[in-house]
């Protein structure tokens, strides 16, 4: 073979390994800018923008009201005293977001969060309905598996409605665009920014600090999450006295050092941003979660005498 050939080879070689060769990788976004730190001791009462894309636990109170209320109306209907068993209520947002930061629990509690309250026994799970009245109650909208309905679809000569009360129930309220789950994506920024916080430089200054302050108390821990991670307060059903020492301390260094407060703005900032690139979904979603409300209120105000 001449060397023109095996040059023009060893030319086509490197022009199909050059084709082949994976593209750079982006360069990360910078992080966002930071408009004011607030001084906090807790974040109970602050708001994420993300959260006016979220169903709030008002609202989520207000939706299941009217759908518990719609449901006993439809199963009346067909003879049937039917109350749906209570739901729990949605948390808020920012309840322990930046984890322990209630002194006063801290030193009753540890970081044995509402050990008091939140352990109470659960209710004896009520029996399954029987099988003529789950035909009548059906599983929503989705259809999922189950006692089916009688093959007429109808009970006491009155017609099932499609997916049964609990489909008409989430009918009436989704009608003209609502939804009943908070969206994916709108959930999706939410946690991408927490992550995106936690591994920002300011926050691990604030870190770094809150780490300090408590290695003085004799307690190495490179982060708050370290701290309540600790597998030694998994060990006693209640809070230890070592565990109520380090959780008052990790309260005490937070405040010190405005952990929390750094924490919020910089995740503040990267959640602005991201609803800002996806402003106009997120408006579709505000605008959704309205007409739900606006349905479970016209539904409430049909059940006043």
């Amino acid at each position: 073979m001449g060397t023109p050939v095996i040059a023009a080879l060893v030319a086509l070689g490197g022009a199909v390994t050059g084709c082949a060769a994976p593209a750079p990788a982006p360069a990360p976004a910078a992080a966002p800018s930071v408009d004011a730190v607030p001084t906090l001791a807790s974040a109970d009462g602050q708001a994420l923008p993300i959260a006016a894309y979220l169903i709030g636990p008002d609202e989520d109170r207000r939706i299941e009201a009217a759908r518990t209320a719609l449901i006993g109306s439809c199963m009346k209907r067909f003879g049937f005293d039917y109350a749906p068993a209570a739901v729990g209520t949605k948390p808020d947002l920012m309840i322990r977001r930046y984890y322990l930061t209630d002194a006063a629990g801290a030193a009753a509690q540890g970081y044995h969060w509402g050990a008091p309250t939140d352990q109470r026994q659960p209710s004896a799970t009520p029996p399954p309905p029987a099988p003529e009245m789950q035909a009548v109650l059906g599983h929503g909208r989705g259809g999922a598996t189950g006692a089916a309905a009688p093959a007429d679809r109808t009970h006491n000569g009155i017609t099932i409605p499609p997916g049964g009360c609990l489909g008409e129930a989430d009918n009436t309220l989704t009608r003209g665009g609502g939804i009943l789950q908070d969206d994916a994506g709108a959930l999706e920024i939410n946690g991408r920014s927490f992550a995106d916080s936690m591994a920002d430089a300011r926050v691990k200054a604030a870190f770094a600090a809150w780490s300090r302050c408590m290695k003085e108390r004799g307690l190495a821990y490179a982060s708050p999450v370290d701290a309540v991670g600790d597998e030694r307060w998994f060990s006693s059903p209640t809070a230890t006295a070592a565990e109520i020492a380090a959780a008052t301390a990790d309260v005490d260094c937070k405040q010190r050092n405005n952990v929390v407060g750094v924490w919020f703005a910089v995740e503040t900032a990267y959640q602005k941003r991201a609803v800002q690139a996806d402003a106009k979904r997120l408006e579709q979603t505000r605008k959704a979660i309205d007409v739900t409300l606006a349905n479970a209120a016209n539904a409430a105000a049909a059940k006043t005498p």
